[in-house]
């Protein structure tokens, strides 16, 4: 079972794409970290 799950996830600030088709799962219990510049 997943806490989280992510399927093309995008995000854009007008034209930049800043995250492009992320996927990613999180198991119940697990540690993530997520960061970016």
């Amino acid at each position: 079972m997943y806490s989280i799950e992510t399927k093309e996830l995008t995000k854009r600030f007008g034209d930049f794409v800043s995250v492009d088709h992320l996927k990613f799962k999180v198991k119940k219990g697990e540690i993530f970290g997520f960061l970016g510049a």
